[in-house]
């Protein structure tokens, strides 16, 4: 593809929200979830470059146009201590298969080894075949096999029934 020598792989700005909220919209198709992301751009911009940064991005950019992006924060681990949690990696199609997303997790394991994490935690959907085939090639563990672990998820109007669930009868 014409145009590779001009990739760049950089830290995300906030003026990047409005493209990586449309590559966030691309992802949730890909995942046959196109109702699944709630947030904004503004949102975007609030919790990642706001007063409490809840999470970091990497973008991959050609010709001032962002082709994909990572998105991840610090973790801790009870057991290992810092940890880096990759929430997100996603390469536009037309982008993909020519190492763009390797970079991209590249630069997510690396801010993460700098801050003296001691791995790298994702999901992976489970009929992705070619992506859970390329982490394990490139020596992540499936820890739902190898370990048992299942992930799970409480949705904001479960935590809040959860945190109110037996304050009457106090």
């Amino acid at each position: 593809m014409s145009g590779m020598e001009k990739l760049v792989i950089r830290e995300g700005k906030k003026e990047d929200c409005t493209q990586i909220r449309g590559l966030i919209q691309e992802l949730a198709d890909y995942e046959k979830t196109p109702d699944g992301p709630k947030i904004s751009a503004d949102t975007l911009i609030q919790d990642g470059f706001g007063e409490k940064q809840f999470f970091h991005t990497f973008v991959a950019e050609i010709d001032s146009k962002l082709v994909g992006f990572s998105l991840y924060f610090y973790a801790y681990s009870t057991w290992e201590g810092r940890a880096v949690y990759m929430e997100d990696i996603y390469v536009q199609p037309d982008y993909r298969g020519k190492g763009i997303g390797t970079k991209l997790w590249k630069s997510v394991v690396g801010a993460g080894l700098a801050q003296g994490c001691t791995r790298c935690n994702f999901q992976v959907l489970n009929w992705n075949a070619p992506s859970i085939d390329y982490y394990k090639r490139q020596g992540a563990t499936d820890i739902s096999e190898s370990e048992g672990w299942l992930a799970f998820r409480m949705t904001h109007d479960a935590m809040k029934a959860f945190v109110k669930k037996g304050e009457s009868a106090s």
